[in-house]
């Protein structure tokens, strides 16, 4: 399944129809899986990369609490007076390296970005069985869950642009007011923001030439239906996505 698959790769680019005809989109299920798995790795590797960005661009230091001193409470008023507390000593605030803060506030994201691909996986399957039905088709739900995997490649190089672009701008910016941090991070990438608009719509026009072709074979659907069904729902998307 995986050679063949790979000779006619082109056609899923090109006539989709054709390439799921010649690999039925139930049989090519456990590939859909790894595209999904691996979307899910180079998320998480994105979201680090982000960081490593963020964290570059911005300089000085910044005064938080000391993790290492207790609560007031505990140094101060009935607790001092019973006994010394172990780290009351410790100074109240420290400065901290501002990029650091801004890398590790993006890696707590990095459950979200492993995840997402796996919940819009289940939910873009379940999603492509319903709307084939309501268009009389006849849907497997293998096949409606393959192709919503196969959706994971445009959504792979929607993500390598997207990091490219947001290297390209964050490269020679630099921020030192960080009060005014996400104002200027804001004005930096407002040039970028066409860019990144612009691939949203390529992959999602990508996504709907993909699943269109694939629901015509699996759920037996002429193309104006299949080209409807996976219209609406990625149409939608696209609208809160933007």
């Amino acid at each position: 399944m995986l050679d063949a698959a790979r000779q006619s790769l082109p056609d899923l680019l090109v006539r989709p129809s054709a390439f799921f005809e010649e690999n039925r989109p139930a049989e090519t299920l456990p590939i859909a899986i790894g595209l999904v798995v691996v979307l899910a790795i180079v998320l998480v590797v994105a979201v680090f990369l982000l960081g490593s960005m963020l964290a570059g661009a911005v300089e000085g230091t910044v005064t938080v609490d000391n993790p290492d001193r207790p609560p007031e409470p505990f140094c101060n008023g009935v607790g001092a007076a019973m006994e010394t507390v172990d780290g009351c000593d410790e100074p109240e605030t420290i400065e901290r390296d501002a990029g650091e803060l801004v890398q590790d506030a993006v890696t707590d994201y990095v459950g979200y970005a492993l995840l997402s691909p796996f919940f819009m996986w289940v939910l873009g399957g379940i999603v492509l069985f319903g709307v084939s039905r309501l268009a009389n088709g006849d849907p497997s739900l293998s096949g409606t869950f393959a192709l919503a995997g196969w959706a994971a490649l445009p959504e792979l190089v929607r993500v390598l642009v997207g990091l490219a672009t947001l290297q390209y701008v964050l490269s020679d910016l630099t921020i030192t007011d960080h009060e005014n941090a996400p104002a200027v991070l804001e004005s930096a990438l407002a040039p970028a923001e066409p860019i990144l608009v612009g691939a949203t719509l390529l992959v999602t026009l990508w996504q709907w030439h993909l699943l269109t072709g694939g629901l015509e074979v699996d759920a037996d659907l002429s193309r104006a239906a299949a080209a409807v069904a996976t219209g609406v729902p990625l149409g939608l998307l696209l609208v809160f996505s933007l």
